[in-house]
């Protein structure tokens, strides 16, 4: 089980529940349906809403805010969650204007409720609730990095009020820093005391350790680093830790669990989508004459490569990528050679849908690292260091980087997509993943699953 920083997303939750609860039962009563109408409707909005609402971030306290997009993500919670309840009235309820009218003020209600609830949370987190007081061991660039990390997050409420140096080399030195660097500590307590420390980060191995008193909360860099961002810091320990982890903690139970969970998941959604993927077949026939399924080198586990299954959304060409270009080597949304209709294919990610064959075949999984070109591989190994660590598992159709990240081809972004990877890696459950699947459709259909 993660661990998580902050406690005030339980209170949210909490208040997300109360207010679904209560809107409901009081609409439901006042528009007269029957007790066991009543107790189904709240049941079916109570719980899709609170799945609605944790799919669509809304309990990811370290990126809260109340802007106009988050404003929007709400709202269009709040009536995603009444899909269900809206089906069971219009397959049960005597009377369509009373369950439309129903439907509209309960939306109305709970969006207003949780709306306002929002802007008072915020209020709270930013004006009223104590900072948490961070104390970082080390005064090198992992020092700096998790102090940069921590800072970026305002809405953690956590401030960093300096570095412990221990007189070691000028290089390890972070002196670029606007924080204060203590030196020459020989015991942490007194400066623990002084600066009402709550959380002591260790970036470097000390012994001042030891000297922490009672009471404080101790992490390493990279456990806090994973807490703050959701990815995985990556060195060369963490990878070696990373590794006798996955070689000695292997289950038969999860890998069972996953190839039934692919299985099952791939032919729901070949089954579903077939009426789209059909028609959209279909109509790139009938734009070009070319075959609409196209099949590219792709890297799998273990490195081995495997022929993926799409449909093609731009017009035939004989496109190679460019040997260190690789800005250059995929193509977005409006790249002149997608095909203009297809644009929205390729953004709902209807375009691969196929790769169910793949994961039917066993070459994918639904959830794990992308898949990526063989050539892009290439290119990533030689500029990447520890790329291929992601190879450690089967790639998916979606995973934890693509639904935080979206796709990228550039370097750096790539190595910020590892860290997404390795942390999946680290902490993949089949109930995780279940959740990173119903995410990233609810992104595609959205449009925002890039």
């Amino acid at each position: 089980m993660r661990k998580s920083l902050s406690k005030s997303t339980y209170l949210m939750f909490l208040f997300d529940l109360m207010i679904l609860t209560s809107s409901t039962f009081i609409w439901s009563n006042f528009f007269g349906y029957t007790q066991k109408a009543v107790s189904l409707l709240c049941l079916m909005t109570v719980i899709v809403g609170l799945i609605v609402l944790y799919l669509k971030g809304n309990y990811k306290i370290r990126e809260f805010n109340i802007n106009l997009k988050n404003t929007y993500l709400l709202f269009e919670g709040v009536v995603m969650s009444h899909v269900l309840p809206g089906l069971y009235l219009l397959f049960f309820a005597s009377s369509m204007t009373k369950s439309i009218n129903y439907l509209a003020v309960n939306i109305l209600t709970i969006f207003i409720f949780l709306r306002l609830y929002r802007v008072f949370f915020h209020l709270y987190l930013f004006k009223l609730k104590k900072e948490k007081n961070i104390l970082i061991l080390g005064s090198d660039e992992r020092a700096k990095l998790i102090a940069d990390e921590i800072q970026g997050k305002k809405a953690l409420r956590m401030k960093v009020v300096g570095f412990i140096h221990e007189n070691k080399s000028d290089e390890e030195y972070v002196s670029d820093s606007s924080l204060p660097v203590f030196n020459d500590v020989t015991n942490l307590e007194p400066v623990i005391n002084q600066n009402d420390v709550d959380i002591v980060v260790i970036a470097q191995a000390t012994e001042l350790i030891v000297t922490i008193p009672r009471g404080v909360s101790i992490y390493k860099m990279p456990e806090f680093y994973e807490l703050v961002t959701g990815k995985y810091y990556i060195d060369e320990k963490t990878i070696t830790e990373l590794y006798y982890q996955y070689a000695t903690h292997r289950s038969f139970g999860y890998d069972f669990c996953k190839r039934a969970y692919d299985i099952i998941a791939a032919l729901i959604i070949l089954l579903v989508t077939l009426p789209i993927t059909g028609f959209t077949a279909i109509r790139i026939w009938l734009t070009d004459k070319g075959n609409p399924i196209y099949t590219q080198q792709r890297v799998g586990i273990g490195g081995k490569v495997f022929r993926c299954y799409k449909l093609r959304t731009m017009w035939a060409n004989n496109y190679v990528p460019k040997q260190g270009k690789i800005n250059e080597n995929t193509a977005s949304i409006n790249d002149d050679r997608v095909i203009p209709w297809c644009k929205f294919v390729r953004k709902a990610r209807f375009d691969e849908i196929p790769q169910m064959i793949n994961i039917l075949k066993g070459d994918m999984s639904i959830v794990g690292p992308r898949a990526e070109w063989e050539d892009l591989v290439n290119i990533y190994t030689k500029e990447i260091p520890y790329y291929s660590s992601r190879m450690w598992v089967k790639t998916g159709w979606t995973g934890w980087a693509q639904i935080n990240q979206g796709h990228c081809v550039n370097s750096d972004d790539v190595t910020e997509k590892l860290q997404y990877d390795l942390f999946y890696l680290e902490h993949r459950n089949i109930l995780w993943e279940i959740a990173i699947l119903v995410k990233a459709i609810f992104l595609a259909l959205g449009g925002r699953h890039d």
